[in-house]
């Protein structure tokens, strides 16, 4: 029987930009946080390895501060006699130039950035074997060859771990993730392992059953768009057989909620009281000791032009942080729209029928919508003719609301 914790994706000294600088310094910690808590699960769990499947650190980036504290960890399970083995990914690549690959490691580290397949014999206190990793890294920050198709048959003789940081064209979100040391789930299920710590993918899978694939996902979630709680996996090898069992690590968790029924909100205590409901569902979950939302405000909202203004959304994030009791709020109102009801101005000779029959015309006609639409869209597809068409039209949802609710505005003032 072996036992392991398989970790991924830490992403050390991330530097978090476009956040408050209060907001980077709490993200960083947490990474931090979040990788000390993993060590000591391993330690509590007596595991006899922690595998790190690539992205250890951000880029080039790793503070003199995170050093320190990654080598003091790395020691803390030297000392638990834990084998820790660390293959090199896209964002910390290997090579003489990185200072990871200048650390004077404690003796249970193996530190692995060839693209080679390296064989590491995880033993017993008497020497017996007990499992052997196969480990293979990354030399540069754009790997373009399949690692995994290099890997060796499984040793016969003590369960085979294959270790490695690879886009799994078949994963689940691998869209959302550069194409590096790409495979397919069928060079994981060539040489027989019995299980795969993988690294890349953010988000928490079982790739594939035959072949024992796993991606932990990342420690912490680094931006809204990695939601739910974070950790790793611990696993337990036993008749070829492995168990697995998630452990969340991640101090912060961010979430994103949707309101879409505020047809009646129109003050700002209704407006948290909807929050404050929503939020509930998920806080729930006591894993997370700092909450990171964002909130997307969606439909007809009486409330729909106050919130429109850039200082009206950062007083309403002040106020939903301070009554959820949350670290950070950030609220989108792009898909808010006035509460007025579009079919009752069609036809009118004024402005409004005229504006909202060129919209409806626009939905279904290519030659209105592209003569209407700027040569360039910022953020849309502009080299694909009807990819940006289809992407043109997306943004036509709840105009017609917008336009008529403005156009109504300026009539009735005179305007």
């Amino acid at each position: 029987m072996v036992r392991f914790l398989h970790l991924a994706d830490v992403h050390l000294d991330t530097a978090f930009e476009g956040r408050s600088a209060a907001l980077r310094s709490h993200l960083r910690g947490a990474l931090r946080t979040a990788f000390e808590r993993a060590v000591d699960c391993a330690i509590d769990e007596s595991v006899h390895a922690v595998l790190l499947a690539g992205d250890l650190f951000d880029d080039d980036r790793l503070s003199v501060a995170t050093e320190a504290f990654l080598v003091n960890q790395i020691e803390r399970l030297d000392d638990a006699e834990i084998d820790t083995v660390y293959v090199t990914g896209n964002h910390d690549p290997g090579g003489s130039g990185f200072r990871a690959a200048k650390i004077d490691w404690p003796s249970h580290f193996h530190y692995v950035d060839s693209r080679s397949p390296t064989t590491v014999e995880l033993t017993g206190p008497d020497g017996t074997p007990r499992a052997t990793v196969v480990a293979a890294g990354h030399v540069d920050a754009h790997e373009e060859a399949n690692l995994a198709a290099r890997f060796p048959e499984a040793d016969p003789h003590t369960p085979t771990i294959g270790l490695l940081h690879t886009h799994v064209t078949s994963a689940h979100q691998v869209e959302a993730h550069d194409r590096y040391a790409p495979c397919s789930v069928e060079d994981l299920r060539a040489p027989g392992y019995d299980y795969w710590a993988l690294g890349h993918i953010h988000t928490r899978q079982q790739v594939d059953g035959d072949a024992h694939a796993w991606y932990p996902g990342n420690l912490q979630g680094r931006s809204p768009r990695e939601t739910g709680a974070r950790g790793g996996l611990l696993v337990t090898l036993e008749d070829g057989s492995p168990n697995v069992d998630f452990r969340p690590f991640a101090p912060t968790r961010w979430e994103h909620l949707i309101l879409d029924t505020l047809e009646d909100v129109d003050t700002v205590q209704a407006l948290v009281q909807q929050a404050t409901t929503a939020f509930a569902e998920k806080a729930s979950d006591a894993r997370a000791t700092h909450w990171l939302l964002r909130l997307t405000l969606r439909g007809a909202c009486p409330m729909a032009s106050d919130l429109s203004s850039p200082d009206q959304q950062d007083e309403l994030e002040q106020v939903l942080a301070e009554r959820l009791s949350v670290r950070d709020v950030e609220v989108r109102t792009r898909a808010l729209v006035p509460p007025v009801n579009p079919d009752e101005h069609r036809g009118e000779t004024h402005l409004i029928g005229e504006v909202l029959d060129l919209l409806d015309r626009a939905r279904t006609d290519d030659e209105i919508l592209d003569a209407a639409a700027p040569d360039v869209v910022a953020g849309g597809p502009n080299d694909d003719p009807e990819a940006r068409r289809a992407y043109l039209r997306s943004l036509l949802d709840g105009l017609n609301r917008e336009a008529v609710a403005r156009l109504l505005e300026e009539k009735n003032t005179g305007g």
